[in-house]
């Protein structure tokens, strides 16, 4: 269902080799990894209100710098055209600064949350759904990753205990999740919203049912969407330029000559949009074929298990360092459904809060020693 297949149609059998490559190498990284090598985390982090405190200021401020108020901020955040004007207003190191300060939120809640769980080991489920809530207050944006990944990410270690036996209604429950985040792909690129608009556009988002699966397809992923890059004669070297485009204002000199760029030409056959995300295993290929595509996956699948370590090691004494651990394996999922500029616009943007974390972490363990 993928547009391309209407004026590229022909055998796909090099797109899902790329893709069975990826996956298998993938799964040997993922085997070489030594899972028996612990990670020891510290107990506790110390002073956790006060860093809560200061990770929340960082939050606020931010909010403030960007949207001017927490009124306009709840009223314009999660539209992509709001969120589109600020950004081009905030182009300087200030408005870089309050766009990575805003992802503080989540992890003040996290450690708010956590102080509370130490001092009282069981907290009733419908406070926790407040602090879901809290969590999210914070995260709203027109990229659904901001709002997605963190609630993952709390969810990850609230529910680290939880056990069941039924997975047909956790199961359905995200299906249904999944569905109306595509759903608010329409409700993002509106200038405004009421009820009745909502309503509108919800009955439409039904009509029109061929959406689900089309929009499973992008950003899932399927072989269909490298075939443009199979067109591009001769290829070009594009992954330095594809890492170094997210970085704001150095990137724009590499942005012409990157994988995403030379990939939304050949998809559209023109430049009248950049709007889609070149898979990261064509992208491989594209440069260099079926060796680059298997050692590089291999490289993401020991990363991959090193995180999936870290966080089964930390989850017994750390949550919040665990949270911190599973939030950056969410960050490097770009690398398997997005593509290598997003990964590092991830890396710029987001990833600030847990590094810092982790570093603080790490410092205390030092002293401690």
């Amino acid at each position: 269902m993928i547009p391309v297949e209407s004026y590229i149609n022909q055998d796909i059998s090099t797109e899902i080799i790329i893709t069975i490559i990826s996956f298998v190498a993938f799964v040997i990284g993922w085997g070489l990894f030594p899972q028996k090598q612990a990670i020891h985390p510290i107990v506790a982090l110390n002073s956790l209100k006060r860093w809560a405190g200061i990770y929340f200021t960082i939050a606020l401020i931010s909010l403030f710098l960007l949207y001017g108020s927490l009124s306009n901020y709840f009223s314009g955040a999660i539209f992509t055209y709001v969120t589109l004007e600020i950004v081009e207003q905030n182009g300087t190191v200030g408005g870089f600064l309050a766009n990575v300060g805003q992802r503080f939120w989540p992890f003040g809640t996290l450690l708010a949350w956590y102080d509370q769980k130490r001092k009282k080991a069981e907290i009733h489920w419908l406070k926790q759904i407040l602090w879901l809530l809290l969590c999210s207050a914070g995260t709203l944006s027109s990229n659904r990753s901001n709002m997605v990944y963190p609630f993952l990410m709390f969810l990850s270690v609230m529910c680290v205990r939880w056990r069941t036996r039924r997975k047909f209604w956790p199961a359905s429950i995200a299906l249904a999740l999944i569905i109306l985040s595509f759903f608010f792909g329409y409700v993002r690129v509106q200038p405004s919203l009421d009820s009745e608009q909502t309503g509108i556009l919800f009955g439409n988002y039904l009509e029109h049912d061929e959406y689900i699966p089309y929009a499973y397809q992008i950003y899932f992923g399927s072989p269909y969407q490298i075939t443009p890059l199979l067109s591009i004669h001769p290829p070009s070297f594009t992954l330095i330029n594809s890492l170094l485009e997210s970085i704001p204002i150095l990137g724009k000199a590499f942005r012409e000559q990157s994988g995403s760029y030379i990939y939304n030409l050949a998809y559209h056959n023109s430049l009248v949009s950049q709007d889609k995300v070149i898979p990261v295993a064509g992208e491989l290929f594209y440069n260099g074929g079926y060796l680059l595509v298997a050692a590089v996956y291999m490289a993401f699948g020991i990363v991959y298990r090193w995180l999936d370590t870290a966080f089964k090691n930390c989850v017994v004494t750390n949550l919040p360092l665990a949270a911190c651990f599973f939030y950056i394996s969410l960050l490097f999922n770009a690398t398997l459904i997005l593509s290598l500029s997003v990964l590092v616009q991830f890396a710029l943007y987001n990833a600030a809060p847990a590094l810092l974390f982790i570093v603080i972490n790490w410092w205390q363990m030092r002293e401690a020693s």
